[in-house]
């Protein structure tokens, strides 16, 4: 028998502590909700217990099917492993949430991660706000009804760079609109983005498709610009994409 003080972990990190919330996890489920249960846990975020999800994507790495997947869902929140909020549409993420019961961290001793996280949030917020506002045809205010919708999308997964092709598309849809009545109201919304963004979200967009749909948008707002005789300006919506990666690049290199 090896004795007990000889027994270390072969691998300093990468592990998770399951201990007996799992057990009791283990009694409670059925195979295929426990095998989702122990996914989520090694998945989420230590600080919350929370973890952004896609049923496409738990099915494809647990090999189940997407309807398996949403039985799995409810059975977890039916038995009050898991707290579930789906998402509006199949393409945004949704947020799933292990009980503090099955939660095995405290999030008092993960608080310095949790407030990476709303850092990390922040800036997030931050860089849609300079997308927004950094178009002519957008009435220059960014509301707390903007910050808020701008929260949800950070809450939901959305990546930044499809954020900034629904605000191009948008933009580029009222510079024509402009053009061929010479007048209109200019958007006052961050929801304004909302259906576009839903619209293009169900298509992969190159890389090549959205530096022509930029180049696109810029080409119309000069046009449009020119036609109202005011100074075309030189903001580049992108660099608020790159700021916000530069800045989440080093934060995650500050804390490993």
């Amino acid at each position: 028998m090896i004795p007990t003080s000889s027994l270390r972990i072969k691998t300093a990190s990468g592990w998770f502590a399951a201990g007996r919330e799992w057990q009791r996890a283990l009694v409670k489920l059925s195979d295929g909700a426990f095998k989702l249960f122990v996914y989520t846990s090694l998945n989420a975020r230590r600080a919350t217990g929370c973890l952004r999800f896609r049923q496409q994507e738990l099915a494809r790495a647990l090999g189940k099917s997407r309807r398996s997947i949403g039985a799995y869902l409810k059975e977890l929140e039916e038995k009050q492993l898991c707290r579930v909020c789906l998402s509006p549409n199949q393409y945004l993420a949704g947020i799933l949430q292990i009980c503090e019961e099955y939660w095995p961290y405290c999030l008092a001793e993960a608080a310095d991660s949790l407030a990476s996280f709303r850092d990390e949030q922040a800036r997030y917020v931050e860089a849609v706000e300079a997308l927004f506002l950094s178009r002519p045809c957008v009435r220059s205010r960014f509301s707390s009804a903007d910050r808020k919708l701008a929260g949800q999308w950070f809450e939901n997964g959305l990546d930044l760079a499809l954020v900034e092709q629904a605000i191009l598309v948008g933009c580029g849809r009222k510079y024509v609109s402009y053009l061929n009545s010479f007048q209109g109201e200019p958007i006052g919304s961050l929801h304004y983005f909302v259906p576009v963004l839903e619209e293009i979200s169900k298509f992969d967009l190159s890389s090549e498709y959205q530096s022509f749909n930029r180049s696109q948008v810029e080409r119309l707002e000069k046009q449009w610009l020119a036609s109202r005789d005011l100074p075309v300006g030189n903001s580049k919506p992108a660099s608020a994409c790159e700021k916000f990666a530069q800045a989440k690049t080093q934060k995650q290199g500050e804390t490993r």
